[in-house]
């Protein structure tokens, strides 16, 4: 029997990791394969070795350099779970209206997803900021509010909520994206092509069973969907802006 590896985005294990474990344990029996879960330190180490891995859950950014780099499959994506992100400016700030946010220069950390999602938000709302200043983490955008470095700024939605009731006090939030056309994705390498079809059938019967739906609540996914040819090339298309 062979052995093949598991890896999650260090986003997604950084709290109760061992729920990836039981969704590895879930997947290995679907395949009848043995598979090893191997946690990342932190995204470079991720992004080192990801290429290893025959089975990977992966942010928009990975997921599409996986799939046109590595030919890789998108095999499924939460029904719930988006890439968006929120609008903040500094906390002394008086306004509470994302028009502020035209023809302002915001912080932000440029070269990532959701940073393009928020921009394309901004678009259709007929917003058109005047410049962008990129910032290495989105911590670092909430801090430069705070010490009042910056004025407005976005942040990856997932960060802010993460963050303690005195972080949200830090910053004043303006508004969010509510785009759904990023998202991370289950994919698996060409070495598990075969198997496919199986494993597309498990993730999406998973909420209907209770051993699958247990390890599905755990990890705050409702549902799988599957990943289209569409989704993949708006979210490439976001992401080349």
């Amino acid at each position: 029997m062979a052995q093949f590896t598991m890896m999650v985005c260090p986003h997604d294990t950084v709290h109760e990791p061992e729920r990836w474990h039981r969704l590895k344990q879930y997947l290995a029996k679907v395949i009848g394969e043995t598979v090893h879960l191997s946690l990342s330190l932190d995204f470079p180490d991720f992004q080192e070795h990801l290429h290893e891995a025959a089975i990977v859950y992966a942010n928009p950014g990975d997921t599409l350099k996986l799939v046109d780099g590595q030919g890789y499959i998108a095999v499924a994506h939460p029904t719930n779970l988006f890439d968006e992100a929120v609008f903040v400016a500094s906390e002394s700030s008086d306004t509470s209206s994302l028009a502020v946010l035209n023809g302002a220069t915001i912080t932000t950390v440029t070269n990532l997803i959701a940073s393009k999602v928020a921009v394309r938000s901004l678009r259709k709302q007929g917003i058109a900021p005047g410049g962008f200043e990129h910032t290495d983490s989105w911590l670092s955008v909430v801090g430069c509010l705070w010490r009042g470095e910056c004025q407005y700024g976005i942040v990856y939605r997932d960060t802010y909520e993460g963050l303690s009731e005195q972080g949200k006090g830090m910053v004043k939030l303006i508004g969010n994206t509510d785009e759904h056309v990023a998202f991370h994705s289950l994919l698996i390498s060409p070495a598990l092509a075969d198997k496919q079809a199986a494993l597309t059938e498990a993730l999406l019967a998973m909420s209907n069973e209770p051993a699958g739906k247990a390890i599905l609540d755990e990890l705050k996914i409702a549902a799988w969907a599957p990943v289209t040819s569409e989704q993949l090339a708006t979210m490439g298309a976001v992401m080349a802006e």
